[in-house]
């Protein structure tokens, strides 16, 4: 991939926690770089794109990580060597990112299980076989079963929810595809999706992951789903931990999501 950049006369830039990536991009662009290619997976994209959004240059995606998601939902090729053609060659295509406080995201955030069974799956780190990290992470998030208790407000809608799984979307997913991952077919949509459980037995839950599996999700007792362009989530705690494009932040309360129409240039396959 390095002697395959080279040869593009791409600039390679090693990113690690200590890097400071939204101002390694920003710095780029005032160098009048207009192409900013992030390989690795959703979360890579996550905190790359902070510093393209809302500036006239492009995001490329090489999907590398242990999810790609975003690419998927794209049609972005999950070979690198295809996708360095899409970055490189491909038609720029803007659309909607999400933000939550200061932060853009371009999937989804999430609140309850989500965010801690990703704490418990990078526990073990990256040296660790990912299936193991993920089956310690399922065994401990549902003996844990952390919920929360949030008031929701957007346009039309006020409500205390009660909940173990709360999810708010870039754009809505096709919730009847058969299979592990929904996928989204239009990222300019310009709205929010909103999906939650009420409180459940762990049974219960179990049922909701089998009908989700089989594209009957929307089937599932309680489930309920709206779409707005802003809300905002209150709750008794200061601070709540959050699944964000994958990555688990800890976020001041109370929680401000919009929609960002049109924010962000991607290069996808002509």
């Amino acid at each position: 991939m390095r002697a395959a950049a080279a040869e593009a006369h791409l600039e390679v830039i090693d990113l690690s926690r200590d890097v400071d990536i939204t101002a390694t991009v920003r710095d780029q662009l005032r160098r009048n770089v207009r192409i900013v290619i992030a390989a690795g997976g959703d979360g890579t994209i996550h905190h790359v794109m902070q510093g393209v959004v809302h500036t006239d240059a492009t995001l490329g995606v090489l999907p590398v990580g242990s999810f790609n998601h975003f690419a998927k939902d794209l049609g972005i090729p999950l070979d690198w060597r295809s996708a360095l053609d899409v970055a490189l060659t491909g038609q720029i295509r803007q659309i909607d990112t999400g933000r939550l406080n200061d932060r853009f995201f371009v999937n989804n955030v999430s609140i309850g299980l989500y965010p801690e069974l990703v704490a418990r799956r990078e526990e073990r780190g990256r040296d660790y076989p990912r299936w193991k990290a993920r089956m310690y992470a399922a065994y401990s998030t549902l003996r844990k079963y952390p919920h929360v208790t949030v008031v929701v407000e957007s346009e039309f809608h006020q409500e205390l929810i009660r909940t173990h799984v709360f999810m708010v979307s870039n754009n809505s997913y096709d919730l009847s595809r058969i299979g592990i991952e929904a996928p989204r077919t239009n990222l300019g949509e310009g709205q929010l999706s909103v999906y939650w459980l009420p409180h459940t037995p762990r049974l219960q839950l179990m049922k909701f992951v089998a009908r989700y599996l089989a594209g009957r999700m929307r089937e599932v007792p309680g489930f309920r789903s709206f779409r707005t362009r802003r809300m905002r989530i209150q709750s008794s705690r200061p601070h709540l931990d959050v699944g964000i494009d994958g990555e688990v932040f800890t976020m001041q309360t109370p929680l401000v999501m919009t929609i960002v129409p049109q924010s962000l240039n991607v290069r996808v396959p002509r």
